[in-house]
């Protein structure tokens, strides 16, 4: 991808304009100066690659916050998945094999269960529970409003409920 002196004097100008809302915006949502000035660094990296392919008849601000928030979703759900180890646990052994077996039953009931959901409540309860995005953002992702998402996270979960407990009921009278 090339971009001309014209494009190149765009991203310039978006630059000395939003540079500084956005990272505000980004210290809003992880709390840490640091983190805030990489992360709209890799926002105007993302507009820099993503330049010709954008919208020119929408908001570029409203795309450029878009951009940012979603590096910072990002971000969020990086730092999430790392675990953190109590210092009293480093050294300990390994889980021994019931434990590993038992975690892996709970998967394979967890697979179980969300299998037997119906599509239309599963997607709203992974991107709730898996993904943690919030009913506003599942309603956009799935073009239904915020209260048909709640009503199908509701059902969701009790259907989940059932089809998880009845696997361990099954599991039992094994």
């Amino acid at each position: 991808m090339k971009l001309t002196n014209e494009h190149s004097g765009a991203i310039a100008q978006l630059y000395q304009t939003y540079q500084h809302p956005l990272l505000i915006h980004l210290l809003r949502m992880v709390g840490n100066h640091e983190i805030a000035e990489d992360l709209c660094q890799e926002t105007f990296i993302r507009v820099l690659r993503h330049w010709p392919r954008r919208d020119s008849t929408a908001s570029v601000g409203a795309w450029l916050y878009r951009i940012a928030t979603n590096v910072a979703y990002d971000h969020l759900r990086r730092r999430r998945r790392v675990g953190f180890v109590a210092l009293d646990q480093i050294g300990a052994p390994a889980s021994s094999e019931p434990e590993i077996a038992a975690r892996l039953d709970r998967a394979a009931a967890i697979e179980q269960a969300l299998a037997q959901i119906p599509h239309i409540y599963r997607l709203p309860l992974l991107l709730a529970c898996y993904a943690n995005h919030n009913t506003e953002e599942i309603a956009r992702v799935l073009g239904c409003s915020c209260g048909t998402v709640r009503t199908r996270l509701h059902r969701a979960r009790t259907r989940f409920r059932e089809a998880y407990q009845a696997h361990h009921e099954e599991r039992a009278a094994e």
